[in-house]
């Protein structure tokens, strides 16, 4: 997604505020069971102060490598939606699918492809768009929107999805993947999936030493 399509949504599809992601939602439940393992060790009087500190550790570690799972698997489960999202809004299965002669059908997206690569202008591209959506060419229509996207138009992308909701839901959806993994609140936000701060017991020790603490065989290992 362009630079400027990708910072900055249009009015008619920015709509609310990106929704939590699964991943984020998730790591707020490890986070807050995390929480209640440690607010359980703590209260153990009975316990050793040694054997807290290696349960905190185990009980660290094994979130901390929970949390990571969840942030790669948030970036793994983006970058597949974003293909997807993008062949949906840009590609042609659609119209493939239901017409009659695949040959004829195909040339005539080339067509329409060579047409709107001519564009060199935003308002060329404005007005190429009125005509081929009075004429009802939807083809036409999506090989110019597609040449805006391309082009960081933003008026073009705007008019063509404004008559079509489904299009423009699917485009906000890529606009909200895209923010998370190029604009720096969304960067910030995916990077806090993973965050955990150590507790206090654990604090000083770097990871290599909290491993050994958790896991003493893997360590040696």
């Amino acid at each position: 997604m362009p630079t400027e399509l990708g910072k900055v949504m249009n009015e008619l599809i920015r709509g609310a505020k990106p929704q939590p992601t699964r991943g984020q939602d998730k790591a707020d439940q490890i986070r807050a069971y995390y929480k209640q393992g440690l607010q359980q060790i703590r209260g153990d009087r009975n316990m050793h102060p040694d054997r807290r500190r290696i349960e905190i550790a185990q009980l660290y570690a094994t979130t901390r490598d929970a949390l990571a799972k969840v942030k790669n698997d948030q970036v793994h489960a983006d970058r597949t939606t974003f293909a997807q999202l993008e062949r949906r809004l840009w590609g042609y299965d659609d119209v493939r699918a239901t017409a009659p002669d695949r040959a004829t059908i195909d040339a005539t997206i080339r067509d329409a492809q060579d047409r709107a690569a001519q564009l060199k202008k935003p308002s060329q591209a404005a007005r190429a768009l009125a005509e081929a959506e009075q004429a009802g060419d939807n083809i036409l229509a999506r090989a110019i929107a597609k040449r805006a996207h391309d082009m960081d138009w933003a008026e073009p992308v705007a008019d063509y999805l404004a008559s079509r909701p489904g299009a423009a839901e699917l485009y906000q959806q890529a606009g909200d993947i895209y923010h998370r993994q190029n604009a720096p609140q969304g960067v910030m936000a995916l990077q806090h999936i993973g965050a955990l701060g150590k507790p206090e017991e654990l604090r000083g020790l770097d990871d290599k030493t909290i491993q050994s603490m958790a896991d003493p065989q893997d360590s040696a290992a």
